[in-house]
């Protein structure tokens, strides 16, 4: 018998009165757009940072929550706030910084890569980083997190139809780019 999912306010009321499984279950839910959203703005070195510490300030945050209906979105919201803010805190440690401690962190850094998970064509994860913002997050969400429509509006805090839109584009646009045959499973 297959699971009921329970409506997000529900479970933000849930962990909110301490239930601390209805919170894992939100960020079960929402992890992968949290990270993808941050790695957007920050980059793919620092994503995890930021979306961890996005999770937690929700955490900490969640009795403050206005609209339990509208989690997606707060947390969407948390999540750039968090990754913008660690932008503006990288510059100023870069600015501070001397040629050699640059040359010791690119050594670091290569040592730190994670191992690319091969299932996804390098040639198409290319022209969707190409692609704005507005069509490449869902398209991400959707094909490679496989994340339901509705979590994907919630998340952005846009209406369903403008995101079912953004996929119809964001795959007309990677059509243009990388030619017929290659698009993404529906």
């Amino acid at each position: 018998m297959a699971r009921l999912e329970s409506p997000d306010e529900v479970l933000v009321v849930g962990a909110i009165l301490g239930n601390l499984d209805a919170f894992e279950e939100l960020v079960l839910r929402y992890r992968a757009a949290v990270v993808r959203a941050a790695r957007g703005i920050v980059g793919p070195d620092f994503a995890e940072d930021v979306a961890q510490d996005a999770l937690l300030l929700a955490f900490k945050a969640l009795p403050t929550i206005e609209e339990p209906t509208k989690f997606g979105a707060w947390l969407g919201a948390i999540t750039r706030h968090r990754a913008l803010r660690f932008n503006k805190r990288e510059r100023s440690e870069k600015s501070k910084r001397v040629p050699l401690d640059e040359l010791l962190l690119q050594q670091i850094d290569a040592l730190t890569q994670p191992f690319v998970d091969g299932t996804v064509n390098e040639e198409l994860m290319t022209a969707i980083e190409r692609l704005p913002p507005d069509y490449a997050l869902p398209l991400k969400l959707r094909f490679l997190d496989d994340m339901p429509l509705k979590r994907i509006a919630a998340f952005t805090g846009a209406p369903l139809s403008t995101v079912k839109w953004r996929l119809h584009q964001g795959k007309k646009l990677l059509r243009e780019q990388i030619g017929p045959g290659t698009e993404p499973r529906t």
